[in-house]
């Protein structure tokens, strides 16, 4: 598994953080609409996985023996945050919801197209912020407990995160709410015990192990023509 350097991801991340936000509100002033906006929380609450995945990695990075157990919390609420992070991509469901306000004849009016852009760029850097705040949990766990567990971590994690999205979507429960409303919690979790449910946090959980899975590959492939090069390299050294 390869090591990423966090502090660039962080300076990456934050830029296509300001690009995403440059690009809503460049939108907003352009079409005179401000219908989105709750899209900038959303991409603020994406934000917090990545915010405790570092915690957790940088505890772990510790000398001190009981550190382990001080990055367990933040773990816990990494994986609480996590949904949030996926969440973006449901807000799709607004623009099928206006979409009397796109159709013009036979096809969609101009503003149709910026209002898509607008939001598959802050579902592009929801799901990068929060793949990459997994990204940086399974390594800890690679490290310590070894492939299989850390893989074992991605497959419950995604499935979790797509149970997290199915009652954020469609129960309206906050992440909030598991620490502050136990019994709403509960109760909702109850209710949504269902085959549509299951349906859902299927496809859904595909869905997110899937792009991970894409993400994964391309930052850990090795490039032969690269591999080549650095053994010839050696060689010379020798």
């Amino acid at each position: 598994m390869k090591k990423l350097n966090y502090v660039h991801m962080f300076v990456f991340l934050s830029a296509v953080t300001v690009v995403t936000l440059g690009l809503y509100y460049a939108a907003a002033d352009w079409l005179d609409q401000t219908y989105f906006r709750f899209l900038i929380w959303n991409l603020f609450l994406g934000w917090i996985p990545f915010l405790f995945s570092s915690i957790t990695y940088r505890l772990s990075r510790l000398k001190w023996a009981g550190a382990i157990w001080l990055a367990v919390p933040s773990a816990m609420l990494w994986l609480l945050f996590f949904p949030n992070s996926s969440y973006i991509v449901t807000d799709l469901l607004h623009l099928t919801s206006r979409s009397s306000r796109y159709i013009a004849g036979n096809g969609a009016e101009f503003h149709y197209w910026y209002d898509l852009m607008v939001v598959l760029m802050f579902v592009w850097a929801g799901l990068l912020v929060g793949f990459l705040s997994m990204y940086q949990i399974q390594e800890v766990i690679y490290e310590r407990w070894g492939r299989a567990v850390s893989w074992i971590f991605v497959l419950g994690g995604t499935a979790l995160g797509s149970y997290g999205v199915l009652l954020g979507r469609v129960y309206r429960l906050n992440s909030w709410d598991a620490l502050t409303n136990r019994e709403l919690l509960i109760r909702l979790m109850h209710e949504s015990v269902s085959r549509p449910s299951l349906a859902f946090c299927m496809f859904f959980g595909t869905f997110l192990l899937t792009i991970y899975l894409t993400l994964y590959y391309l930052m850990n492939a090795r490039g032969s023509g690269s591999d080549k090069a650095s053994t010839q390299t050696n060689d010379k050294k020798v």
